[in-house]
């Protein structure tokens, strides 16, 4: 008797979710099988790490959270994120098994030989294509991906540089379906207008404590919009769609939250900025769970993870003037045979940029986007790509082995690059610092301190890294032990490189979570992989 209340009121409750009706009006095909069938919904919270996810934690930034650890026996494990400490290697690992996919966000790509960015459609869907030939099972198959670098193989993107916007269910809907989309979800429109102008405020408050403290105007202006529509438009958006998923029973859903680590790049990953998104983060993690709670067609698990830490960093610039282009353009001056100019990536970072994941033209006119055009191939010159704590420089001639070391050495000792590094042959990796030199393997504990705590995969990841087909003649890293941290790009914070704060991510799982066997008390994103396959039973 008891059973057939209970179906008579999960009908009832399906059939009033207004995520069942949207999915009939978009006509959206739905996963059919035993509601018992498994499902994930996993959810990253871009560039927090472990420690900073404590503090919050501590300050009841993130309420839920803390309640999946103390009334849903969830367990908090350190997650190493591979270098670079960056969403589109440790997404490479994540989703395809493939670590070190790339060099850095900004890299000389070896077929188009110019210089990408990782937030560019082309650039993400090429490297996605090289990735899909590493014959992996790509873990997003028959799922979603919301605002992610790869989709991972899903059937279905949105947000993603990919396939900017929604996906096309909601592009080519027609208007009476659109209408009683935005009706259904008044509510969370009304939502998303009230925190929009909470948002606003605070982005203004930000904005003089900007231009008070003599950060260029423009930029502060310009960051503003960017905030908010990345802070609080893309994370409400993905919510709605990811609820929406939920009720159609998709095997996989994945939602990145962009929110924090936009704050963490402009003002610092411990600033109070950073730390106010959390809040909006946890509630959005939180109403997630719920409606997984009442998922007619799957028996889903809620699991979150970062893909990678930040650490308050120095821009470059402060230290040598003019920037790292001209401190290349001057080692390389002092070579023969070589051209002495050179060009440079844009130094602003990603700070803006993926705003442009909401899609429409309209949008790209409204945030004023600059920075976006590919470069033009220029290989007489010097060309240097760096956003963030690593950089790549590409000599435009061949060089030799002395002269990429005299180019490695200069930098580190005449122009305060923390750490160059050049691949000297199949075997060895050499590096400079100010005052010391380093093979690896071998010197890792030296160079990064024998306390650092992924050293061992760190030191390998550095190797891969300096030996990917798509590296510079010369790598530039921007901390070792006893350095300050510093970033090539205009920014606050800064992940990429191998400090312990940026290597440093996390995942929060239920207590079953059945984790593959390791010798080390810490995971990575390919054992978050494998996991998510057991789960799924796709092992």
């Amino acid at each position: 008797m008891m059973a057939r209340i209970n179906t008579l009121l999960r009908g009832i409750r399906r059939n009033l979710n207004r995520s069942h009706w949207l999915t009939r009006l978009f006509r959206l095909p739905v996963s059919e099988g035993p509601s018992s069938r498994p499902g994930v919904v996993l959810i990253q919270v871009d560039g927090l790490s472990e420690p900073q996810l404590r503090q919050a934690l501590k300050k009841g930034e993130m309420p839920f959270l803390r309640r999946l650890l103390k009334r849903e026996q969830y367990r908090l494990h350190a997650q190493y994120s591979g270098l670079p400490a960056a969403t589109p290697a440790a997404q490479a690992e994540l989703f395809y098994g493939v670590k070190t996919a790339v060099p850095a966000f900004s890299f000389r790509d070896r077929e188009s030989r110019r210089i990408i960015r990782m937030y560019e459609p082309d650039a993400a869907s090429r490297v996605e294509s090289r990735l899909r030939q590493s014959g992996n099972a790509a873990l997003l198959a028959g799922g979603s991906a919301y605002a992610d670098n790869f989709t991972g193989g899903a059937a279905e993107a949105h947000f993603c540089p990919a396939s900017l916007g929604w996906g096309p269910a909601l592009r080519t809907a027609n208007p009476l379906a659109l209408l009683v989309f935005l009706i259904s979800n008044s509510y969370s429109f009304l939502r998303i207008g009230v925190l929009l102008g909470l948002e606003l405020l605070l982005a203004l408050v930000d904005f003089m404590r900007g231009i008070s403290h003599g950060h260029d105007f423009i930029k502060e202006l310009k960051f503003i919009p960017a905030r908010v529509a990345i802070s609080i438009l893309l994370r409400e958006l993905c919510v709605i769609g990811g609820k929406i998923d939920i009720n159609r029973g998709l095997p996989i859903i994945h939602i990145n939250f962009l929110g924090y680590d936009e704050q963490a790049h402009r003002r610092g990953p411990d600033s109070l900025f950073a730390h106010w998104t959390l809040k909006g983060i946890d509630d959005a993690i939180a109403r997630l769970w719920r409606a997984t709670r009442h998922a007619p067609r799957r028996r889903y698990q809620v699991w979150v993870y970062s893909d990678h830490g930040q650490h308050a960093a120095l821009p470059y610039k402060y230290l040598q003037e003019g920037g790292i282009e001209t401190a290349v353009a001057e080692v390389f001056s002092r070579l023969q045979s070589v051209s002495t100019r050179s060009r440079a990536t844009s130094p602003n970072g990603i700070q803006t940029q993926r705003v442009r994941l909401l899609g429409g033209h309209r949008f790209q006119r409204l945030f004023a986007l600059a920075g976006l055009a590919a470069e033009p191939e220029a290989e007489e010159t010097v060309q240097v790509a760096a956003l963030g704590p690593v950089g790549q420089v590409y000599a435009p001639d061949k060089l030799d082995i002395d002269q990429r070391r005299q180019v490695a050495r200069d930098l580190a000792r005449r122009h305060q690059v923390p750490v160059t590094l050049i691949a000297e042959d199949s075997q060895r990796i050499h590096a400079w610092t100010a005052t010391a030199e380093f093979t690896l393997p071998g010197q890792a504990a030296e160079l990064f301190g024998a306390d650092h705590p992924f050293l061992g995969e760190l030191e390998q990841d550095l190797i891969s890294l300096c030996r990917h087909p798509d590296a510079g003649d010369v790598i530039l890293l921007g901390w070792h032990q006893g350095a300050t941290p510093i970033t090539f790009a205009t920014e606050g914070g800064s992940h990429a490189g191998a400090t312990p704060d940026e290597t440093h991510g996390f995942s929060l799982l239920p207590r079953d979570a059945q984790l593959p066997a390791r010798s080390r008390d810490y995971l990575r994103l390919n054992d978050l992989r494998e996991a998510v396959l057991q789960r799924l039973g796709q092992t």
